[in-house]
């Protein structure tokens, strides 16, 4: 079915085209307005093909039946893309190579015919073909400059060169405000290498400049927060953790280690920190109700633990909270009633095996590990927490 609507496609584009040109060259007097010519030919010769089923042979006829004109780039281009999304890239580079090679193209014609014919670089991975192209696009102030800037910085990215991804990046920034969610990632990616080296002063100066990027960078909190921690500055770690609370509750969950290590140092009430948080984010993340328990059954013990985590359930019943709730009075009840307790909690936690904790917010991965960028769309800032009632 697919194949048929690319020859559907294909052939439409083709018979503008030809027809186009077939018209122009009218037009300027270089082909005689009556019917039978050599390109009125070939094209038949194509159609027959196409109806034997021999598609490769009717493209190959189509293409040299096609006049190359100012009024048929545009339809050269299509093919090409064309034969790039049907997998056939060497033929997709053929097509753009040999249109690029045409004295007559405009300098606009020009730009897009390079940009697509860096695509079909980029798509078969000959990245430093397609890195040469979109430099030229972007050094000769093309009017494509913000597309290629993007590739480039696209290509930066797959070679792991945040350096160079960076450097690309803020050059975008000043075509494309959006992107600084990502430009922010690859300063963290930046800090996150200075890290393996030990450098935590270029560390912290990557994570700042993450932050000038990007003021509400979620990684780059979370990041600071760790890596003040190890240098033993709890001062500067709860600011950082305040930070990620008003701006973003729902990832507290992962700076719960740092939080109770504050607490136990005194630096940190821990009860009331989680209150504001809750108060913040609704509705709440189940593993921050469960933090607050925690503390509130240090504090007030099992009753009133019980009666919190239970009015929780029924507003947002969830079975982590069920597990939870099983596990605080396992202890507390007869032999039997016991038995009957860890039956219920060995299917529930069966349940949690393959309950995923986090979704990517563009394509709709889900997975139970977060990933500041999506293994499947490769976009960045995209997988979230997942919160609310849980499906039965």
């Amino acid at each position: 079915m697919q194949e048929l609507m690319f020859l559907g496609l294909f052939v439409a584009a083709l018979g503008i085209g030809w027809f186009l040109g077939r018209r122009e060259a009218i037009k300027v007097g270089v082909m005689l307005a009556p019917h039978g010519s050599a390109i009125d030919k070939q094209y038949f010769i194509g159609l027959n093909y196409l109806l034997n089923e021999q598609p490769d042979e009717a493209i190959e006829t189509f293409i040299r039946a096609l006049e190359v004109n100012p009024e048929t780039v545009e339809t050269h281009i299509a093919i090409g893309k064309l034969f790039c999304q049907r997998g056939d890239v060497e033929r997709a580079i053929k097509v753009h190579q040999n249109l690029l090679a045409r004295p007559n193209l405009t300098t606009q014609q020009a730009d897009r015919v390079q940009f697509e014919l860096a695509r079909d670089y980029l798509a078969v991975g000959l990245h430093h073909r397609a890195e040469r192209l979109l430099d030229e696009l972007v050094e000769s102030g093309s009017s494509l400059s913000a597309d290629a800037l993007s590739d480039l910085v696209r290509i930066h990215e797959r070679e792991r060169d945040w350096q160079q991804a960076v450097a690309v990046g803020k050059r975008l920034l000043r075509e494309r405000e959006s992107f600084a969610v990502t430009l922010a990632h690859y300063h963290c990616e930046l800090a996150r290498e200075a890290q393996a080296r030990q450098e935590w002063p270029q560390a912290r100066r990557h994570l700042l400049d993450a932050l000038a990027t990007q003021r509400n960078s979620v990684r780059a909190m979370l990041m600071l927060a760790e890596l003040e921690a190890g240098q033993g500055r709890d001062r500067e770690v709860l600011k950082w953790l305040r930070r990620l609370a008003v701006n973003d509750p729902d990832f507290i969950p992962q700076a719960l280690p740092l939080l109770q290590s504050l607490a136990a140092a005194d630096h940190l009430d821990l009860l009331a920190f989680l209150d504001e948080v809750l108060e913040n984010a609704q509705p709440p993340m189940v593993a921050t109700v469960l933090a607050r328990a925690d503390e509130l059954n240090k504090r007030a013990g099992l009753a009133a633990t019980s009666r919190y985590v239970l009015a929780h359930l029924q507003q947002q019943p969830s079975l982590r909270g069920l597990l939870y709730l099983i596990d605080l009075h396992k202890d507390n009840v007869e032999p039997r009633g016991r038995a009957n307790l860890m039956i219920l909690r060995g299917i529930v936690e069966t349940l949690l095996i393959d309950k995923h904790k986090y979704r990517c917010q563009a394509c709709g991965f889900s997975g139970r590990q977060l990933h500041w960028q999506c293994p499947t769309c490769h976009g960045w800032s995209t997988t979230r927490p997942l919160k609310g009632p849980e499906p039965a």
